[in-house]
């Protein structure tokens, strides 16, 4: 009203007595008649609890969290089978499991096709023919090896098996055979496996692809093995998804010389994504009231403005912003939802039809306004800032509310037992007003009666916005309700 009086802090024209209306950069101003800004009086931030933070650009840290098999090397699985018809005479295997070394005798087998490609090669050696190198050829391919073969000159004629080697190190996973069986060419005999390496193995869904590359550190907790932490690196991405799940196979190589990790063990991993450097701001900051997200910027001490704002990819504890903040804003990381409470209160006086003016006056406006502050601090399970709430608690206007406010409590349960009737007779007073005041939502609990004994079924309590926020359970049940209709 009288535009030559400044001053640099909060107070009053020394002309009219009115509240200074806040100027800033680029000459806006701002007052209660602003859709989505809320002026709060000088210190009371700090008193109910808003706390603010900066936007800048930081590396959006993200952490995906996956579950998986430990399972054994598919390289390193060998399949043994027999290199001609015969008969197992004896085994050196006691059962699946059993431990092997590289050539160590699996099977003594008793094959006419064996003594008779022997037979052959000793005679080619006795005679020194051309036949040598084709009928030692020949044993090479039955699988016998030089050691074998070199020894085929000394053998006695009664000596009618051969043994049979394992090509590789490792443990018996599955035995096919048993003593006195007869066998043909190509059956198979073992399985062995070599769990000197392991492999996890874990799906990725399509989404989170992107932030996933070989090399990357995965870090594994088994169950089988409590309070140690497996860490290696991605080896494999598969190039193609699964039409089910829309997930890709990845794997990772793990070092088990110890053979402490046993072959199918469940274990869950936690792997690091690439975290580029965007714009971000604390998930705490952001409200979702009828799922689009929005925060309050602080304009200056005690100003904030709501702002809508268009979000990207999640982060462990940040939101990627790509519209609607710039670098160096502060944006309230909490008490938002305090603010939130006001400011729908403020475009509830804007917006109401004058009629709503003659039967809610504006000191009904700021005492709704304070019990919207209380109860959502009791919704929180803030203590400290119901009790800063309740001091600032202006009265009734006119006499209307009879039930009286509930006093500062040290025990949140307590101070919700005295919050119940007095937040009942509001609620009840309020639903006059739901028709003239559209943004006034008037809430019930179906589960007050196990607050405490005596506690009444169906407690109300009101909000200004839509989203659940019990206050008579709190964080333990904050989304218990349902809303009622006048």
């Amino acid at each position: 009203m009288h535009p030559w009086v400044k001053s640099n802090k909060p107070g009053q024209c020394t002309v009219c007595g009115m509240d200074l209306v806040p100027v800033y950069e680029g000459g806006e101003t701002f007052d209660l008649q602003t859709k989505g800004v809320v002026l709060l009086p000088q210190g009371s931030p700090n008193v109910v609890g808003v706390r603010t933070v900066e936007v800048k650009k930081q590396a959006l840290a993200r952490t995906l969290r996956v579950a998986g098999m430990i399972v054994e090397d598919e390289t390193r699985h060998g399949i043994i089978c027999a290199p001609a018809d015969g008969r197992i005479d004896g085994l050196a295997m006691t059962g699946d499991g059993d431990k092997v070394n590289r050539r160590q005798p699996l099977v003594t087998l008793f094959s006419r096709t064996l003594l008779s490609a022997a037979n052959d090669y000793k005679i080619a050696l006795e005679q020194n023919s051309s036949a040598i190198d084709v009928t030692k050829r020949r044993l090479e391919q039955y699988g016998l090896v030089w050691e074998q073969i070199n020894a085929i000159p000394q053998r006695q004629p009664e000596d009618v098996d051969f043994g049979i080697l394992s090509p590789l190190s490792g443990h018996v996973v599955k035995s096919y055979v048993s003593e006195g069986q007869y066998v043909k060419e190509g059956e198979r005999l073992f399985e062995i496996a070599d769990f000197t390496q392991m492999w996890f193995i874990f799906n990725a869904y399509e989404q989170d692809l992107p932030g996933l590359r070989k090399g990357q550190i995965v870090t594994l907790q088994a169950p089988s093995l409590p309070g140690v932490l497996l860490k290696s690196k991605i080896d494999f991405i598969s190039p193609n998804l699964d039409e089910t799940t829309r997930s890709a196979r990845i794997r990772v190589v793990l070092e088990n010389h110890d053979g402490l990790i046993k072959n199918k063990t469940y274990a869950a991993a936690v792997v690091e994504l690439d975290a580029p450097e965007v714009m971000v701001i604390p998930r705490s900051a952001v409200l979702w009231p009828g799922g689009s997200p929005r925060v309050y910027v602080e304009l200056s001490a005690g100003t904030y403005q709501r702002r809508e704002i268009k979000i990207g990819r999640a982060g462990d504890a940040s939101w990627e912003v790509l519209d609607g903040l710039k670098n160096g804003e502060s944006v309230v990381e909490a008490g938002s939802m305090l603010i939130d409470g006001q400011a729908q209160l403020n475009d509830m006086a804007i917006t109401a039809p004058i009629v709503a003016v003659i039967e809610c006056s504006t000191e009904m406006k700021t005492y709704l306004s304070a019990v919207v502050i209380v109860t959502s601090a009791l919704a929180n399970d803030d203590l400290a800032a119901a009790n800063v709430a309740l001091e600032n608690l202006p009265a009734a206007p006119d006499g209307r509310i009879k039930t009286p406010a509930p006093l500062q409590n040290g025990n949140l349960k307590a101070l919700r037992k005295e919050f119940l009737p007095w937040s009942q007779e509001i609620a009840s007073f309020a639903t006059g007003l739901t028709n003239e005041i559209p943004q006034l939502k008037i809430f019930r609990c179906p589960m007050t009666t196990d607050l405490w004994p005596g506690a009444p079924a169906n407690a109300k309590w009101i909000q200004l916005t839509s989203d659940l926020h019990n206050p008579y359970w709190g964080k333990e049940m904050q989304d218990c309700g349902m809303e009622v209709k006048p």
